[in-house]
């Protein structure tokens, strides 16, 4: 358990702090991510983190005292239109409110974030980095502000700890132009340089740098907070690209060759579950790729990485096939077998940014 000694904050508080980990813009439309059963204004004492909503964790977080569930996949998929309380899912939904019980899942935002499920995956599996993403998600941006030169530093400080200014592994990436900005400020203004009422020509700082779009708001919030104008010229353009870090899947290296056999049995050693080859090569690999949960429509993908090995869950017939035809050996590993790793890196990240004991589940599945 993380915090043990901890017991104060509200629901909001710690849905707000999961989304700077997986955050939901990177979730697909289909998926439903977010607080799904709970008052934002309420009182959470205790995290419970799961894979997958069951009678058994809600019994367990009952058991404990958590009264925040944090899943990675969704008790609510579809929108509802009725609620049978008798079947799942309206049993669970029914015994989140008569509990109190908030329910939040971080499903694909957390299988595309930086560090997410298939981040652990990977380094489950003693994978050297650094690694590739298989599949790229998310957009970026353009973030302009115009700022004195006496204050340009403290400003691109405020981006860089909300995330912005990343290119590869820099951080703290920006551009700065010098140029004259002009103002005239009305009768009720209170100008930081300059006098109300007269056109004003300073020399300001043109900072401009990149910030995942899911990141932009509270980027741009910093950049106001740390400005010392009543109003700030601030500018955001979406431009092409991926932030860093945010996609599926991941391609690192193995520390010595192995073949699809031995791979296969230190697959199923690392994770602690059965796994089987699908798709057979003979070759020697170094150069694997892993996603967590179901990646078989990701199979070309995995291939075109390079890597020599694709490892994931719910590889089909035809995924196999594909596979083949492409000179990729595919191991099905499971489909929880490959998040669960995934489960204590979230739980470790949230009870540092969280004032709650935060703790995993014993179900595994």
């Amino acid at each position: 358990m993380y915090n043990a000694h901890l017991v104060v904050a509200r629901v909001r508080d710690i849905a707000e702090t999961i989304e700077r980990i997986a955050p939901t813009p990177l979730s697909e439309g289909w998926d439903n991510c977010g607080l799904q059963v709970g008052e934002p204004a309420a009182a959470a004492n205790r995290v419970l983190v799961a894979l997958t909503p069951l009678d058994e964790v809600f019994e367990e977080a009952e058991d404990k005292g958590a009264d925040f569930l944090l899943f990675h996949h969704p008790l609510i998929f579809d929108p509802i239109k009725s609620v049978n309380t008798g079947s799942y899912p309206g049993n669970l939904v029914a015994r989140a409110v008569r509990r109190d019980l908030a329910v939040y899942a971080a499903h694909t935002s957390y299988d595309a974030a930086p560090g997410g499920v298939s981040v652990a995956l990977a380094e489950a599996l003693g994978l050297r980095g650094p690694f590739e993403i298989v599949s790229p998600r998310g957009e970026l941006r353009k973030l302009v502000v115009f700022v004195p030169e006496e204050n340009v530093d403290a400003i691109a400080d405020a981006l860089a700890g909300e995330g912005a200014g990343v290119i590869g592994e820099y951080t703290h990436c920006t551009f700065r132009t010098p140029g004259t900005g002009t103002f005239l400020g009305g009768e009720t203004t209170d100008p930081y340089l300059g006098e109300r009422g007269r056109l004003e020509k300073v020399e300001e700082i043109r900072l401009e740098t990149v910030v995942p779009a899911h990141a932009a708001r509270r980027a741009a919030a910093a950049a106001v907070a740390a400005h010392p104008y009543e109003e700030a010229a601030l500018d955001l353009y979406p431009v092409d690209g991926h932030p860093e870090g945010c996609g599926y899947g991941r391609v690192g290296t193995l520390p010595a060759p192995m073949t699809p056999e031995e791979l296969t049995e230190h697959v199923a050693s690392s994770l602690g579950f059965s796994a089987r080859v699908v798709a057979d090569p003979e070759r020697s690999i170094e150069r694997v790729a892993v996603l967590g949960g179901s990646g078989g429509s990701f199979v070309a993908e995995a291939a075109a990485s390079g890597a020599q090995a694709y490892i994931t869950g719910d590889l089909d017939y035809h995924d196999a096939l594909l596979a083949d035809t492409l000179g990729l050996t595919a191991i099905d590993a499971g489909h929880a077998a490959t998040e669960l790793p995934s489960l204590e890196p979230l739980a470790r990240r949230l009870a540092e940014m969280v004032d709650v004991p935060v703790e995993v589940s014993w179900m595994r599945r």
